[in-house]
Order: C-alpha cells, then structure tokens, then sequence
C-alpha cells in the first residue's frame, strides 16, 4: 500500500502557478486538430473521446488539459495539431500545491489518502463548485484541468514558433 501512496504522489505533484501569472492572468495552451480561429473546447468530449488511460483511471470527471509552459509540451500532443491560447484569470483556477481551503485533507482517506477514481473523484467535484479549473503538475508537466466549455483562439503558425522556441 505504501507503494500505491508514493506512486500516486509521483503522479500529482502539484506546482505554483506563481511563475506563470501576468497581470493577474495566466496563458492555457490547448493543441487541436481543428483549424478556426476559435473554437469552444467542452469537457464532456473529452471525457468520450481523447484522455489518456492514466487520466481516465484517476478520474473520470469531465475536464480540459492545457499546458502552461510549452517548453514541457508532449510532442505526441503537439504534432500535426493547431495551437490554441486563452487567458484566464488567475482567481478563476485553484492551487493544488497551496491548497489554500484544505480540500486535500478533508476529502483524503485517513489510511489511503487520495485514491484514483475515488477521493480524487470527490476533490475534483469539490474544487469544481468554487473554481473553473485546477492547476497541479503531473509528473513533469505543470498543467491546467478546466471543468467548463471554455473558447480559445487559434495562434498563427508564426507565433507558435516562438512560442515553443
């Protein structure tokens, strides 16, 4: 069991998002294979269609991934997709890391902690009452969880280039 515990804090180590707010705003990067200008991305696709196995078991709660820092971006996720951006106000998303209302504690089994498809399940549903996305870090990749249909604009081939240096 001990085993079960330090792998899965492998899988969440949360981060800050400190390093990546601006003007009290943060830049979600979403890759798609869809071309306008601006599409709605909804959860509930992805929940049918395209999260990855590890995802799926951990939890099943409708959500979005984004990337925060393109520099950690899966180059499976990236090829052959268009790059889409949209700034979120840094309120609108709760830090796991910090855990400023003590959800973590609350929700978490007292002898197995946060398990997958279980009290995750439940912290999710708790955070996604007061908040429109989660920030955390998944193995090395700081990431965004958003829980609602949220539009992103289509970022031009030119400034995806420097963006992903």
């Amino acid at each position: 069991m001990k085993s079960f515990i330090n792998s899965f804090r492998k899988y969440i180590n949360e981060a800050s998002p400190g390093s990546y707010t601006k003007n009290s705003k943060i830049t979600l990067y979403h890759y798609s294979s869809a071309n306008d200008e601006e599409i709605t991305l909804d959860p509930q696709h992805f929940v049918e269609s395209s999260y990855s196995r590890r995802e799926r078991e951990s939890s099943t709660i409708p959500r979005i991934f984004f990337y925060v820092d393109l520099s950690q971006r899966e180059p499976i996720v990236a090829t052959g997709g268009n790059l889409y951006a949209v700034n979120v106000h840094e309120n609108m998303l709760y830090d796991l890391y910090t855990d400023p209302e003590g959800y973590k504690e609350v929700i978490r089994h007292p002898v197995y902690g946060l398990r997958k498809g279980i009290e995750l399940d439940d912290l999710l549903n708790k955070i996604k009452e007061k908040y429109s996305g989660i920030f955390y870090t998944s193995g090395q990749i700081d990431i965004v969880a958003w829980f609602e249909p949220i539009m992103v604009k289509k970022i031009s081939d030119e400034e995806r280039k420097k963006l992903e240096g």
